[in-house]
């Protein structure tokens, strides 16, 4: 199976920029600003990426099946096959597995696209264990419940936001991880791991909250196309989508970036 790499950012000019601004102990969003320069050229070459597409796909089928007459029937034609008795943990396990096989089927896999089948992962858990409540293991049909209720505008805007939010923080971090460890110890910008952890806390709240430039967006989106669609959405608009609101992050985070920001 073929394997694309996001690139080779070390060894780029501005990839040194970044390693100068966490050196000298720069703000997360400078040093955010200068990863996501230093990853331009690499994101370039993801435009067309399949396994992203695939990702944004089932994460808007989520939405879309929820309001069809058989949302189980809808997914397992998508190749997201639910059972009636799916905890959370299943749902998340299923999601994998479908993203997997989509990709043993084009024969082709990317790191871009497993960064992505991790954030839907991720999202979705999230959404159910923030609607359902950490306390108590919610039963099957509370599962499933929750998951219907992604036909809502409103609840599939704040899926979809927090899908981009931990896909653009993951691709962040495979960035950083490259410099971040280099820089703990003495005579360093980071005197232990903690301080790095604090760094990494810091860096998840600054794309968190770059990814809320998305949220009318993506609820908007959903709205006017399922709409327009008679119930449907296709892949080639949710491709789309997918990459309009990755670069209406970038750009904000960007935005965030220069001095002036506030």
């Amino acid at each position: 199976m073929g394997h694309v790499r996001l690139g080779y950012l070390p060894q780029t000019r501005p990839w040194k920029e970044v390693v100068r601004l966490i050196s000298e102990g720069a703000n997360v969003e400078a040093v955010a600003g200068a990863t996501l320069h230093a990853a331009d050229k690499a994101f370039a070459t993801i435009q067309k990426d399949a396994g992203f597409a695939d990702t944004v796909d089932l994460l808007t089928q989520l939405a879309v099946s929820a309001k069809k007459r058989d949302p189980a029937g809808h997914l397992a034609a998508q190749g997201l096959a639910l059972s009636p008795q799916s905890s959370i943990a299943e749902v998340a396990d299923a999601i994998q597995r479908a993203l997997e096989s989509k990709a043993r089927e084009r024969k082709s896999h990317s790191d871009f696209a497993e960064l992505s089948h991790n954030a839907l992962v991720s999202a979705v858990t999230t959404h159910l264990t923030t609607g359902l409540g950490p306390l108590f293991a919610p039963t099957s049909a509370e599962v499933h419940g929750a998951l219907s209720t992604l036909g809502r505008p409103s609840h599939f805007g704040q899926l979809a936001q927090t899908f981009f939010d931990h896909l653009s923080r993951s691709c962040l971090n495979v960035f950083l991880s490259k410099t971040l460890g280099s820089q703990i110890g003495a005579g360093h910008q980071f005197s232990t791991t903690a301080q790095v952890s604090q760094f990494e806390g810091a860096m998840a709240q600054h794309t968190r909250e770059a990814s809320e430039i998305v949220s009318r967006y993506c609820k908007e989106w959903f709205s006017k196309n399922l709409f327009e669609g008679n119930g449907d959405i296709s892949k080639k608009k949710s491709t789309g989508f997918g990459w309009i609101a990755l670069k209406k992050i970038r750009s904000e985070m960007k935005e965030r970036a220069k001095p002036n920001a506030r």
